[in-house]
């Protein structure tokens, strides 16, 4: 499913130059595009969320790739900006496959090994978003933009036959019906009134839009230490992609050390470490050090997100597993959306090394608040 996404998602800008889109409006019409996807996939999160676990999680995760690969051949199929807008929007609407997914995994697993098996499936996402671009940018080089949709589409199709037959949801013997008897609006409010699930969800969302304030700049950040010489497009790729291999490599571990140590406490170092080294990547002042900042940096990132799925598992009960993740979902889009604009009015109000000291000081102050309203009192 990653690599299905992230093959073709990077090169919507060059997708709109090779529909006609002057270049003075590629800025306007990407924004647009990303953007809109996030936000209707965040309204959409806990609808979502809530039909897995009244309609079956297994079912959810076959209607979100069936739809997904819809949504890319739509995508294919799109002859200007306006539809590529609307295809981008059904994409928002079909998302979930990756809340159904692992909603899925924490219902099946050993809960001794939670923290573990989740980080392996979090290995798995950051891989594909890894192998994705290339393996997008080489289809896109032999066959075209168009025809690697139709490819993503298949992917989608692929994976969602592959639910279908091999993929088994666990049976519940007992179901709290008044659960599934509440609203979206009463599903909300017991999230904001569960002290713990609701911080989680503030994690989420700071440390995902965090994620993505850095991401637009770092090309343009990358071209002002190389002095506009080089091939910043290929040096830029090169940086981020290391920062996923460092935490393709160092996600389990850090699943295991949640689990074995407590998730508050690897949610702590992972958020007060990314953020003492994403302040530092504004520090120097040649591409190198940059480089080794970013490697360190997709060390602890990625590697809080397996300890803060297994917590939101642990203070949620199975009868809400599915809206859970949908809500986590939620809040993940709208960090999606709202980390470009805060990284565009950082830029322009200040520069791009102020971006990431933002950033930094975002997932500083994330994890203070879990040391003082947690580690500091021994809740693991």
């Amino acid at each position: 499913m990653a690599i299905g996404y992230t093959m073709v998602i990077p090169f919507l800008p060059l997708y709109l130059l090779g529909m006609g889109v002057p270049d003075s409006e590629i800025s306007l019409w990407t924004g647009i595009c990303f953007s809109i996807c996030f936000l209707v996939a965040g309204v959409m999160g806990p609808i979502w969320g809530k039909m897995a676990d009244t309609s079956g999680k297994k079912k959810m995760a076959i209607r979100a790739a069936v739809l997904l690969g819809l949504s890319y051949l739509f995508c294919g199929l799109a002859s200007n900006e306006y539809e590529l807008m609307g295809a981008r929007a059904f994409q928002g609407f079909a998302n979930g496959f990756v809340a159904a997914a692992m909603a899925i995994i924490s219902d099946s697993v050993d809960p001794k090994k939670l923290g573990a098996t989740l980080g392996m499936a979090q290995t798995s996402l950051v891989v594909g978003g890894i192998a994705g671009p290339l393996v997008g940018g080489v289809l896109a080089h032999t066959i075209g933009m168009t025809h690697t949709f139709y490819i993503s589409a298949l992917f989608l199709w692929i994976v969602a036959l592959l639910v279908v037959t091999m993929v088994h949801e666990k049976e519940k013997a007992e179901i709290n019906t008044s659960q599934e008897k509440t609203s979206i609006t009463e599903d909300l409010a017991y999230a904001y009134g569960n002290h713990h699930l609701r911080e989680l969800l503030l994690i989420t969302f700071g440390l995902q839009t965090s994620i993505l304030m850095i991401q637009p700049v770092t090309a343009l950040y990358v071209g002002e230490l190389l002095h506009g010489e080089g091939n910043v497009e290929l040096i830029a790729g090169f940086i981020m992609s290391s920062g996923g291999l460092a935490g393709a490599l160092t996600t389990t571990l850090w699943g295991k050390f949640g689990q074995k140590r407590g998730y508050y406490v690897a949610i702590c170092l992972t958020l007060l470490a990314a953020g003492v080294i994403t302040i530092s990547q504004s520090i120097p002042d040649s591409i190198i050090g940059f480089g080794i900042c970013q490697f360190l940096v997709g060390c602890f990132v990625i590697g809080v997100n397996p300890s803060l799925n297994a917590a939101l598992v642990k203070y949620t009960p199975d009868s809400f597993r599915g809206r859970v993740f949908g809500l986590s979902n939620t809040a993940q889009q709208f960090g999606n959306m709202c980390g470009p604009m805060f990284s565009a009015a950082v830029s322009m109000a200040a520069g791009y090394w102020e971006v990431y000291l933002v950033a930094g000081l975002i997932q500083l102050s994330l994890g203070a608040k879990v040391y003082l309203g947690h580690v500091r009192k021994g809740e693991r």
